[in-house]
């Protein structure tokens, strides 16, 4: 270890001086006072100790000289006592003993100021000394330093630290740039600074900005990918700074870079991982909060913020905010899970309903866990909460699906009872109308007939509501049949009342049935007319439109499979819908009418007619602001189904043979026996399939046709057809039934293809059917009888 140059120091003073100077004077003193009591007199000793004042004052200052003084002081007052005066001074010497105590404050001072001369002196010596030793000791050490710092260098192996020419080329070398670069000294000497670029850095001028920076702003600091010599790259952090002479001129730039490829990728992966949880919260609809007791603080993520519907810079601090958020018919059971789970420390469930700004009510389905302190002490709440909107809409859809399809069952067996009492009450009225064209009695008979009438119509809507009315699915034109009912909507709305279409062009045709769409519009005019007693505007509309295979459909609403629509709007500027009658328009009999002036069974018609027709009706309305009716049915190609065909049978016109009719209500039974007869007809009865079969087999060739009903206690209808046609394969059986001719199919008691009468029936559809069978059976008959 090299040692640091000696300096010269100044001559000995204080301590040394303070010896000396009292001792030189105390001997002095004593060699006076021999010499004064021998044979040698001193005329005058107090000059010799003025010299030793001034000798001890130049030499040791004034504290030095002082102590000189204080004895020659102390021997002078010796001389002047009675042991003094036994030496052999004589008087005059007395006096000048006197004189000298006096001049000695005058030799203090003459002393020390020959002191200061003399330290300037030696102050001016031992600088110039001490800075020539420093210089060349500084010179040593500034080489010592840079030789340590260049082995310093050398031998940091993580960072990257060289020297840069002012032309940027490398110009020193470290174990650092073998390690991260695989450059030896040789290859990485006098290369310009670019190679550990990349080409995409180089190709921006990456390399000559940085050096510019450092050389304007004094340093430069980036982090970039770097190359290697083999070609690889690493995340590196580095710095570029100026280094200038001492006379502030650039002589070049010192770099230093590290490797933090492996810090990067930590950090890509926990960025990648919370960007990744991020967007399974957003995906999920999950939020995430926490809440710390004591201080009442809440926080909640950016996803819970958007879950309370908060926009951007809007924050939730403490549990009465988030409160606020909820709705009031929740809050005190949202607070009684939170405060239990804070108080007994337990887990927290709950679900509830949020209000965003806008006034959307959404669905949060919230779970959370306490934590505690080192002492046990709840110290916060946290939990997530996840968006179950969706959930509970299609909870509420279920439901009213299932309440929609037990009251479709009740209305579909209404309608099969009252079917049955209408078909006699029809029949038999009509049969007396016929019997009593001029009587005057007949009027009232009308009036029966046209009550029944009603009545039936209103067991056809039920059946159109629980989707079991007949159907004859073709495919149509919306637009064209709108056109073709305008005129008869337009005097069911009223004078008083704006009618506008506004049909779309190449709209697109749809299958369903002309009739029931033809109702369904008219029972919507009806609805729109009772919502505008005092005027209003009507407007029809229609629109093709793909649908995805989410649409958002809220509560109550129906969800469609994705595909093309045709969709026909009815709308009016009437009064308007609250919320709690929107959710129950579609039910069966419910109707905001007064009494008497409503069935309840006109939108519950729409909905049965357009969900048989594989579409759906969304209502939008509010108080005040009219209704919008919109219905959605599939498109479709534009194939015309075939005509039905039914002939007309001429009316009088008489049959024959033997019919058998099975039938278990005895009013209907007596009545289509009674039309057959009427027209010619041989009837035989049966109250149940089996009574029938037992017929058959006894006297079953002489029957032409069965007429059964389809449900029956015991052997149905369709059970009775199987086991006739073991014994008469080709005897004919027409199939009636309250319950529609669809739903008896769907039931799988019946064929698709049988012969199929709906009650209630009329005489003449009773008497037409039985000769479309005779007609159809007639070329087997002439193939049988055939030589």
């Amino acid at each position: 270890m090299t040692r640091e140059p000696s300096k010269p120091g100044l001559p000995p003073v204080g301590v040394r001086a303070l010896r000396s100077g009292p001792a030189l004077t105390t001997a002095l003193a004593l060699l006076i006072a021999a010499l004064a009591s021998s044979a040698f007199a001193v005329p005058a000793p107090t000059l010799f100790l003025l010299i030793t004042v001034v000798y001890a004052a130049a030499l040791g200052g004034w504290k030095g000289g002082l102590a000189s003084a204080l004895v020659a002081l102390v021997y002078l007052a010796w001389l002047l006592t009675d042991a003094g005066r036994a030496t052999q001074f004589a008087p005059l010497n007395r006096t000048f003993l006197t004189v000298g105590g006096v001049a000695l404050p005058l030799a203090l001072l003459a002393g020390w100021v020959l002191h200061r001369v003399l330290q300037r002196e030696r102050v001016l010596d031992w600088t110039l000394a001490e800075t020539r030793a420093f210089e060349a000791g500084e010179t040593e050490s500034q080489a010592e330093s840079d030789r340590r710092f260049r082995v310093l260098v050398e031998q940091v192996r993580d960072y990257a630290i060289f020297m840069l020419d002012p032309e940027g080329r490398h110009a020193t070398w470290n174990e650092g740039v073998r390690r991260l670069l695989g450059y030896a000294e040789s290859e990485f000497l006098g290369q310009a600074s670019s190679i550990v670029f990349t080409p995409e850095d180089r190709e921006r001028g990456e390399p000559e900005r940085e050096l510019r920076t450092a050389a304007e702003e004094g340093r430069a600091s980036d982090d970039r990918w770097l190359v290697r010599k083999d070609g690889s790259r690493f995340w590196a952090t580095g710095i570029t700074a100026r280094v200038n002479d001492q006379a502030g001129r650039l002589i070049g730039y010192s770099k230093v870079f590290r490797d933090l490829t492996e810090e990067k990728e930590a950090q890509d992966r926990l960025r990648d991982s919370e960007e990744r949880l991020r967007v399974a919260l957003r995906a999920a609809r999950m939020g995430i909060w926490r809440w710390h007791l004591p201080s009442n603080t809440q926080g909640v993520d950016g996803s819970m913020a958007r879950l309370l519907g908060l926009g951007d810079g809007e924050v939730v601090e403490s549990y009465e905010q988030f409160r606020e958020h909820i709705h009031p018919e929740d809050r005190e059971r949202v607070d009684a899970a939170f405060f239990q789970a804070a108080q007994g420390g337990g887990d927290m469930h709950v679900e509830f309903r949020i209000i965003w700004p806008d006034g959307t009510v959404r669905w949060l389905s919230d779970h959370g866990e306490v934590v505690r302190d080192a002492s046990g002490t709840p110290e916060y709440l946290t939990g997530a909460a996840l968006d179950v909107t969706e959930r509970k809409l299609a909870e509420e859809r279920l439901i009213q699906a299932q309440r929609m399809d037990a009251v479709g069952h009740l209305a579909g067996g209404v309608a099969h009872e009252i079917n049955n009492m209408m078909t006699v009450i029809l029949g038999f009225s009509a049969l007396l109308l016929d019997a009593m064209r001029n009587d005057p009695r007949a009027g009232e008979l009308r009036q029966i007939h046209r009550a029944a009438t009603r009545a039936a119509d209103i067991t056809t809507q039920l059946l159109a509501f629980s989707r079991h009315q007949h159907r004859r699915p073709q495919v149509l034109d919306p637009n064209e049949l709108i056109q073709g009912t305008k005129h008869m909507l337009h005097r069911v709305l009223g004078e008083d009342k704006v009618f506008e279409l506004d049909l779309a062009d190449e709209l697109g045709h749809v299958r369903a049935d002309r009739g029931q769409l033809e109702q369904v519009l008219l029972n919507l005019t009806l609805n729109a007319r009772d919502a505008m007693p005092s005027g209003g505007s009507f407007t029809i509309s229609t629109r093709t439109l793909s649908l995805p295979s989410r649409n958002g459909a809220s509560a109550g609403e129906d969800e469609l499979p994705a595909g093309d629509y045709v969709q026909v709007s009815v709308s009016d500027t009437g009064q308007g819908m609250d919320g709690a009658t929107r959710a129950r328009i579609f039910e069966p009999f419910f109707t905001t009418k007064p009494v008497g002036q409503g069935s309840g069974l006109g939108l519950a018609t729409v909905f049965g007619i357009i969900r048989q027709s594989g579409g759906t009706v969304r209502v939008r309305s509010a108080p005040g602001e009219g209704t919008t009716f919109s219905i959605y049915l599939p498109r479709v190609a534009a194939e015309r189904s075939a005509p039905d065909g039914v002939r007309e049978s001429p009316r009088g016109e008489r049959g024959s043979g033997i019919v058998l009719v099975v039938e278990d209500e005895s009013l209907v039974r007596d009545f289509t026996c009674r039309v057959l007869a009427t027209h010619g007809y041989q009837c035989m009865e049966a109250t149940n399939g089996l009574e029938a079969f037992s017929m058959m087999r006894e006297r079953g060739e002489h029957i032409d046709v069965v007429v059964t009903d389809v449900v029956m206690p015991g052997l149905g209808g369709g059970a009775l057809a199987k086991r006739i046609s073991e014994l008469r394969p080709t005897l004919p059986v027409l199939f009636t039934s309250a319950h529609s001719g669809e739903d008896v199919v769907r039931r799988g008691l019946i064929p698709a293809d049988a012969p199929f009468l709906q009650k209630p029936f009329t005489p003449e559809a009773l008497v037409r059917k039985l000769q479309d069978l005779a007609q159809a059976r007639a070329p087997y008959r002439r193939a049988v009888n055939s030589p």
